[in-house]
C-alpha cells in the first residue's frame, strides 16, 4: 500500500471520531460501529464503498425505491445495516422519468429561498424536504448545494445559496440541520469551487490558499459546523491540479486534518478518475460507480446531458458481478483487490457507517404518502419570503383589488411556473404543465401547474383578467391597449450541465416588454428566472418581481405579493451586474473537446479571489442593476442610534422604524470594513415591524468573516484595530455607520468565537 493511502486512512481513522469522543470513553454507538465492521467481510465492505445507479443494476433487489435512486447499495439485515437509497433533493425529492409513482412536492429553488435570508425557514424547508425524501424511502438526501455564485450565468446558480459566505453557510447548515430531523443523512456539496458547467470534468481552478479559505470554503466550514451534514460531495471540477475527489489538500488536510469532519466523503456521480488515489485523498464512497465505468466504455451519462447508450449499458452490466465491483480500465483505476486489505476498507466505511447510525438512517424507511398539505404550506412561506420587489415606482403595486382589468401576458401564467432542470429535477404533483416529449424530465423544462392567473383571479373576482401568450405580439398589445394594468410573466430555464451564454433575456422577450410598455404606461414584469438578467427595458416599466423559480406555491404567492395579500420581504442574495463586462471573467470559460484517455484539461483562474460578488463590485467600483441584499417592500423602514458593545463578541444595535400604515418584514444587514479587509457582511437579523412601530435589534459581528486565513499556521487571525461597521438596507447602501475597535484574535475553523 503506497504511503499516501496510508495517510489517508490514517485521516479517515482519526477524524471518524467526534472530537468528544477523541477526548473521552468511546460511546455505545462508536463500539456498535466497531462491532459491526468487525463481522462485515469484503463484499459487503464494498457493498457500503460503492454505491451503483438502480437502473444500470441486472440486480432484483434494486426494485421500488431503489429502482428509482440516484445510487443504490443493498441492504445487509444480518449485519443491521440497511439499504442505501439516495436521492437528489434540492427542490424537492428528485424524480428520473416522468411517471406518476415518482411525483411529489417541488419546493422553489435554493436561491428562492435564499432571498429569504431567514435561517428559520431554510431548516423548515430541510425538515419538509427530508421528511418527503424519508416517506418515499430514501434515507440519503444529496442536496444542500454550499458553492458560491462567483459568475451569474452559473448553470446550476439556483442550486446554490447566493455569493456570500457567511449567507450561504448558515442557510446550508440550517437546511441539514432541518433535513436530518427525519432519520436520513443529508449531503452537502460540490466541493468545491465548482462555480461553471462549462468543462466542469476538465477546469482546474486556481486561487490563492487564504482566498479559497475566505470564501467558499468558508460557506461550506460555517455550514458544517452549524448543520453536521453526515456526507459531503466532492466535484467533478479540479481544484490545485488534482481532481477534487482526488484532491488530497480538500478531503484530507481541509476537511479532515483543520476541520476534523467525522463524516464520510462521497463523489459526484462520475467524478472519480483513479479509485485508489481518490480514497487516498479522502474519499470513502464512489457514487454511482457506473458512471465511472461508462466514461471508460464510451458512455457519457450526464456529464455529456446524452443518455447511455443500450449497448454501453449492456456492456456496463457485463462489468458488474454480483453487485460487487468490477471495472474495466478507465484511465487507471485501481480495482479493490488486494491492494486494499479489508482493514483498510473498515476504515475507509467506518464514517459510513457512522453518519447512518448517528442520524437514525439505519432505522427502515417505511413508505407512506407525502404530506401534501404540509409541503405545500412550506412551499409557499418559502416562496412569499423568497420574492424580491426590485422596483416600484409611483407604488405601482399592490395592485388594487377593485380594478376593473388586467392584462396577463406570457410566461405560461395560464399553466404554471418553470423550475431549474438537471438532477434536482423534480415531478411535481399533477405532472409537468406543459407535457414535454419523452419520458425523461432531467434534460427538458419543468412546468409546475401554479398558475399565477388561476390565483390572481381568486384574489379579484370582480376584474376582468384576460391572458395572452407571449408569441401573439399584436394580441398581446391589444389586450394591454385596453387594460388598466398589464402584468409580463418572463420564463428563463437553466439547468445542469451548461452555463447560460449571457444574461441576456431573448430577443423576443425583450422586444415584447417593449413594446407593452409602449403601449400601457402600467407594465409590471414577473421574472422567473434562475437569477440575474439584464433589463434594458427597467426605466420603461413601473413594477419588476423578482419570482425566481418559486415552486408548488409559486402561482400563489406571486398573486399574493401583486395583490398586496402577502407584503414583499426578499432581498437579493447576489449582486445583479449592469454588464458581463463588469465581471471577473467576462467571457465564460472554453473547454477544449474530451479526448480518449484521460480529459484535457485547462485552467480557470478565480482572480477576485475571496471578494466574490458584491466584493468584487465594491473593489472594482462598479455600478451595479441592483446591489446584494436589495429588496423593497410596501412598507417603509429606516434605522437610528446605532451602538456597538465592544466587550467580547462585539454586538451591534440599532432601533427600527416602520414609517408605514403596513406591517412589514425587513432584513437588517450589517457590513464591516478595515484594516486591509474590503466590504464584508458580518451578520443580519430579519424583523418584523407593525405598522408604525419600532423594534430594537441585536446582531453579533461574526469575526471570521473579517479574519485572515493564514497558512504558516492554518488559523484565522483578526487584525487588531479599528474597523467600520455599516448597518445598512444593501450591500450598496451608505446606512448608518460607526467605528469598533476590535483586539487581535485567533482561533481554528472547528469553532468561531462569535458562534
Amino acid at each position: 500500500m503506497s504511503p499516501l493511502l496510508k495517510a489517508g486512512l490514517l485521516a479517515t481513522a482519526l477524524c471518524s471520531l467526534p472530537l468528544s469522543v477523541l477526548a473521552e470513553s468511546r460511546s455505545a454507538l462508536d463500539q456498535r460501529v466497531d462491532a459491526t465492521l468487525t463481522r462485515l467481510g469484503r463484499a459487503q465492505l464494498e457493498a457500503l464503498i460503492i454505491t451503483h445507479i438502480p437502473e444500470m443494476m441486472q440486480n432484483p433487489d434494486a426494485a421500488g425505491t431503489a429502482r428509482h435512486a440516484a445510487g443504490w447499495s443493498p441492504a445487509m439485515p444480518e449485519y443491521g445495516i440497511p439499504i442505501i437509497t439516495e436521492t437528489d433533493g434540492t427542490i424537492g425529492v428528485g424524480a428520473r422519468i416522468q411517471d406518476a409513482r415518482y411525483e411529489n412536492t417541488a419546493y422553489p429553488a435554493a436561491l428562492a429561498s435564499a432571498a429569504s435570508w431567514n435561517t428559520s425557514l431554510l431548516e423548515e424547508l430541510g425538515r419538509s424536504v427530508g421528511r418527503d425524501a424519508r416517506d418515499s424511502g430514501f434515507n440519503i438526501l444529496l442536496s444542500g448545494g454550499t458553492n458560491l455564485t462567483r459568475d451569474p450565468r452559473g448553470g446550476r446558480n439556483f442550486e446554490y445559496l447566493g455569493e456570500d459566505p457567511l449567507l450561504a453557510g448558515r442557510l446550508a447548515g440550517f437546511y441539514a440541520k432541518g433535513a436530518q430531523s427525519n432519520h436520513i443523512v443529508a449531503t452537502i456539496k460540490h466541493f468545491a469551487f465548482n462555480a461553471y458547467e462549462t468543462g466542469r470534468t476538465q477546469y482546474d481552478v486556481s486561487i490563492p490558499r487564504d482566498a479559497a479559505m475566505e470564501s467558499d470554503l468558508l460557506a461550506f466550514n460555517i455550514a458544517l459546523r452549524i448543520g453536521r451534514p453526515g456526507a459531503v460531495m466532492c466535484a467533478y471540477n479540479m481544484v490545485w491540479g488534482y481532481y477534487s475527489c482526488e484532491s488530497k489538500a480538500l478531503l484530507n488536510d481541509i476537511l479532515r486534518q483543520q476541520w476534523h469532519y467525522p463524516g464520510y466523503v462521497m463523489s459526484d456521480w462520475g467524478a472519480v478518475h483513479n479509485t485508489k488515489n481518490s480514497l487516498a485523498a479522502g474519499l470513502n464512497q464512489e457514487s454511482g460507480a457506473e458512471f465511472d465505468t461508462a466514461i471508460g466504455l464510451g458512455g457519457t451519462g450526464l456529464l455529456q446531458d446524452t443518455p447511455i447508450s443500450t449497448e454501453t449499458q449492456q456492456r456496463i452490466a457485463a462489468a458488474t458481478r454480483d453487485g460487487a465491483l468490477f471495472r474495466q480500465a478507465f484511465y487507471a483505476p485501481a480495482q479493490l483487490d488486494g491492494n486494499v486489505s479489508d482493514d483498510e476498507l473498515r476504515t475507509l466505511a467506518r464514517p459510513i457507517l457512522y453518519a447512518l447510525l448517528t442520524n437514525g438512517a439505519d432505522q427502515p424507511a417505511e413508505k407512506r404518502p407525502v404530506d401534501r398539505a404540509a409541503g405545500y404550506e412550506t412551499a409557499l412561506r418559502a416562496a412569499q419570503q423568497g420574492i424580491v420587489l426590485l422596483k416600484n415606482d409611483k407604488d405601482a403595486l399592490p395592485l388594487a383589488k377593485t380594478i376593473k382589468s388586467i392584462a396577463v401576458i406570457g410566461g405560461h401564467a395560464d399553466k404554471g411556473v418553470i423550475s431549474g432542470g438537471g438532477s434536482p429535477t423534480v415531478l411535481p404533483f399533477g405532472g409537468n404543465a406543459i407535457p414535454q416529449k419523452g419520458t425523461g424530465i432531467m434534460s427538458q423544462p419543468v412546468w409546475i401547474p401554479s398558475p399565477p392567473l388561476v390565483f390572481m383571479r381568486r384574489l379579484a373576482p370582480q376584474a376582468a383578467i384576460s391572458y395572452t401568450d407571449e408569441d401573439d405580439l399584436k394580441q398581446a398589445q391589444s389586450a394591454a391597449r385596453k387594460a388598466d394594468a398589464v402584468i409580463i410573466f418572463i420564463a428563463q430555464w437553466s439547468t445542469e450541465g451548461r452555463d447560460r451564454a449571457n444574461l441576456s433575456l431573448t430577443e423576443a422577450q425583450n422586444r415584447l416588454i417593449a413594446a407593452i410598455a409602449r403601449t400601457n404606461p402600467h407594465v409590471t414584469v414577473v421574472l422567473e428566472t434562475e437569477g440575474p438578467v439584464l433589463m434594458p427595458w427597467l426605466d420603461k416599466v413601473q413594477a419588476v418581481i423578482q419570482a425566481w423559480y418559486p415552486g408548488v406555491a409559486g402561482g400563489e404567492a406571486i398573486a399574493q405579493i401583486l395583490f398586496g395579500d402577502i407584503n414583499p420581504s426578499g432581498h437579493l442574495p447576489l449582486s445583479f451586474p449592469l454588464s458581463v463586462d463588469d465581471l471577473p471573467r467576462p467571457s465564460l470559460p472554453v473547454a477544449p473537446p474530451l479526448t480518449e484517455g484521460r480529459p484535457a484539461s485547462f485552467r480557470v483562474t478565480y482572480n477576485e479571489g475571496a471578494d466574490v460578488g458584491y466584493r468584487w463590485f465594491a473593489r472594482t467600483k462598479k455600478k451595479l442593476l441592483f446591489p446584494f441584499g436589495y429588496g423593497l417592500s410596501y412598507a417603509r423602514f429606516t434605522y437610528d442610534h446605532l451602538t456597538v458593545k465592544p466587550d467580547g463578541t462585539p454586538i451591534a444595535k440599532a432601533t427600527v422604524h416602520n414609517e408605514s400604515d403596513r406591517d412589514g418584514c425587513d432584513v437588517v444587514q450589517l457590513y464591516a470594513e478595515g484594516q486591509g479587509i474590503g466590504k464584508r457582511l458580518v451578520g443580519w437579523q430579519r424583523v418584523t415591524i407593525p405598522a408604525h412601530q419600532s423594534q430594537e435589534v441585536s446582531i453579533p459581528v461574526d469575526l471570521q468573516t473579517i479574519a485572515r486565513f493564514s497558512q504558516g499556521d492554518n488559523r484565522w487571525h483578526v487584525t487588531p484595530g479599528s474597523y467600520q461597521l455599516r448597518m445598512a438596507h444593501s450591500a450598496a447602501d451608505e446606512g448608518l455607520k460607526t467605528a469598533i475597535l476590535l483586539k487581535d484574535a485567533t482561533f481554528d475553523g472547528t469553532e468561531n468565537p462569535s458562534d
